[in-house]
């Protein structure tokens, strides 16, 4: 009877992996999500997977055996508990594919009013309180100059996160 398998591809094959899978009328599905990063400094839209690494499978191994889905190209192995495969419930499978695609948060950049670190320029080593972006590069930044409160424009490279 065919059910959903939990596959491990190994790093940076699973487009080939899923590829080969589906050469085997096999029916494959990896969740992605569309968040945003900072890529050279800049704040880029990126749609990444969800589980990097892991894809979803929906065969029956009664047709196509276990041994045969391990020895496709970009193919790991399966998660197993013990020896056999483990199953995924269908409601995990139906929860992910109904779940939308864009990240309602930025986990590579500070949310307003977050304490970063300066690493880089003539501030570097000061404590900040990020602000908003300025820019495609640059983020204001909130710094306590001789009891004062200062905004300065910093480039998005010159901080990270407390």
């Amino acid at each position: 009877m065919a059910g959903w398998y939990l596959l491990y591809c190994k790093r940076g094959q699973m487009a080939r992996a899923q590829e080969h899978l589906e050469r085997q009328q096999v029916t494959c599905f990896v969740p992605i999500i569309e968040t945003e990063k900072l890529v050279r400094a800049k704040v880029k839209k990126v749609c990444e997977p969800l589980f990097p690494n892991y894809l979803f499978l929906r065969f029956d191994p009664e047709i196509i055996h276990t041994t045969t889905i391990s020895a496709t190209r970009g193919v790991s192995h399966f998660v197993r508990f013990g020896s056999t495969p483990a199953l995924v419930p269908e409601q995990v499978i139906t929860s992910l594919q109904a779940c939308p695609s864009e990240s309602p948060f930025c986990p590579a950049l500070p949310q307003a009013g977050e304490s970063v670190m300066i690493t880089g320029g003539i501030f570097e080593g000061m404590s900040a309180i990020y602000q908003e972006t300025d820019g495609e590069t640059r983020s204001i930044l909130l710094l306590n100059l001789l009891n004062k409160t200062v905004a300065r424009s910093v480039e998005n490279d010159a901080f990270t996160k407390k």
